[in-house]
């Protein structure tokens, strides 16, 4: 616990703060490399609730607890917080934190230096799952992460000039930066680090809260957390200090060690309500960057794991549908937040397409829509529910319904039907409007098919631009009705559009 005194030492000692510590008998300063922090502000960019790379949607969260600690302190100490959530700043109308920076006084911006000269060397490409199904790109995202603190004194700004007048009218010297993704956003965004050093700020990099957009090889070794690293440092080289704020507080007596707030990270990061998928067996890293000297265990069937489970030394290869769940421990002790990550095992190849397509057939009609035609959604023939071509993961369809969820249709089951195929997956229309910006993240569907009432197969949580899922169910002979369902996966947003295609019947002729 900090005393008032080391609170009034920190705050008016510039512009290096040095804290006491005993070592072996004499005493000896710490010195932190944090800067006064009347002078600072701490510049949280896109720390966004949703990507479109579900690895990179994962990481952000992984990096909330020890952000959300930090700028607790951070405030305490009397540092200015702003969120700069650029694309998304709108989604904060009305809020106190957002009229505050409205309402600034504008300056103009000077020029007082060149941008520095940047080279990130970190390959790209914007997705970070590794081989196997590349995560397609959209906008979905509509805020910052839910379980990101906003404070009260904290302000919210995406202009580069209104956030400029913030820290002028504050006297305003240094800036802190974290958030993602390091050599796109936090780096080029509007107040980020390109024009703020640019208008004279002495800008650092928090090394232990960023995150940049890389690549994930598991062949060549390379990491996420690698490419993070690679682009830090490359700030680091053009005049962009970097910070581990978790060892600066601790130098200072204010971090709290026995508390934790870092995830095991893994790549590649599928979660429960968005798994990733996989035809074939993949290699998964855990990495734990932040907890040095630390043991990693995790388990496979679905248990927590303890200092007993079994030790990560090498990437792990994942062929089946599991929960892959892990800790970081030291001394036996756990050091880390408990995570996991999904993964989910379907058809090696596509289906054959049907002999019968589902559109071709007459459905048998559910009994109370006879007297209340407009009571139920169902599909669309040949066509999404908006009336559109049918897409999914890039790719239009002749055959198939569009669904909105939740929405079934019932089908009589002939002599001749020897299995039932399909793919499923979100349609992909919303995404012609600026790549489906603000509503993307929230279409999420589940597929079932039930053969007399009984379920015969279903797909985990679909999300947008995922591959389709892969249906080839066995129709027991005898069988009468088969019901094709589309169901919200929780959120029944009108998002939640669905589309079955290449859908029907293979017969017993083959």
């Amino acid at each position: 616990m900090k005393s008032n005194l080391l609170k009034k030492m920190i705050r008016t000692v510039l512009p290096v703060a040095f804290f006491m510590l005993p070592a072996g008998g004499r005493t000896v300063a710490a010195e932190s490399l944090l800067p006064p922090p009347q002078k600072t502000a701490v510049i949280i960019v896109d720390m966004w609730n949703f990507h479109w790379c579900m690895t990179a949607s994962e990481r952000v969260s992984a990096m909330v607890p020890r952000m959300n600690a930090v700028l607790k302190i951070a405030r305490e100490l009397g540092m200015q917080v702003i969120w700069n959530p650029s694309d998304v700043v709108t989604s904060y109308s009305g809020y106190p934190q957002y009229e505050k920076a409205l309402a600034v006084e504008r300056r103009t911006m000077p020029d007082v230096r060149e941008v520095p000269t940047t080279k990130f060397t970190a390959p790209g490409g914007g997705c970070m799952c590794g081989p196997g199904f590349r995560c397609g790109v959209n906008y979905g995202w509509d805020g910052m992460h839910p379980d990101l603190i906003l404070a009260d004194s904290d302000l919210i700004s995406s202009s580069s000039e209104e956030i400029y007048s913030l820290l002028a009218e504050r006297g305003i010297s240094h800036i802190i930066y974290m958030g993602v993704h390091t050599n796109m956003c936090v780096y080029g965004k509007p107040g980020a680090i390109s024009f703020m050093w640019k208008a004279g700020f002495d800008c650092l990099l928090a090394r232990d809260l960023n995150d940049a957009i890389t690549l994930y090889d598991p062949a060549a070794g390379y990491t996420p957390d690698r490419g993070t690293a690679e682009t830090d440092e490359n700030l680091q080289a053009a005049g962009i200090r970097n910070i581990h704020m978790g060892d600066e507080l601790k130098k200072l007596g204010l971090w709290n060690t026995a508390v934790p707030v870092d995830y095991v990270r893994f790549a590649p990061w599928g979660a429960p309500d968005r798994p990733y998928l996989m035809e074939k067996a993949t290699l998964v890293t855990l990495t734990a960057p932040w907890l040095e000297g630390a043991d990693i265990r995790y388990t496979t069937d679905g248990s927590e794991p303890t200092a007993q489970s079994e030790r990560y030394v090498a990437p792990l290869e994942i062929s089946q549908t599991l929960t892959l769940r892990a800790a970081a421990f030291r001394k036996g002790k756990a050091v880390s937040l408990p995570s996991l990550a999904r993964y989910v095992k379907m058809l090696p190849e596509r289906p054959s397409k049907p002999d019968v397509y589902l559109e071709d057939l007459p459905y048998i009609p559910n009994a109370y829509l006879k007297s209340v035609p407009t009571c139920l959604w169902y599909p669309e023939k040949w066509k999404s529910f908006e009336g559109k071509p049918l897409r999914l993961k890039g790719e239009t369809f002749a055959h198939g319904m569009g669904c909105l969820a939740p929405s079934s249709v019932q089908y009589e089951i002939k002599p001749a039907y020897r299995r039932f195929v399909a793919l499923a997956g979100v349609d992909e229309n919303m995404l012609e409007k600026n790549s489906g910006r603000a509503v993307a993240m929230h279409a999420s569907v589940v597929f079932r098919v039930s053969i007399d009432g009984r379920l015969a197969a279903e797909s985990p949580v679909m999300r947008i631009t995922q591959e389709p899922w892969r249906f080839d169910v066995e129709i027991p002979s005898g069988s009468r009705y088969v019901n094709i369902a589309c169901m919200d996966a929780g959120s029944r947003s009108m998002t939640d559009l669905g589309n079955w295609v290449d859908a029907g019947f293979i017969t017993r002729q083959q």
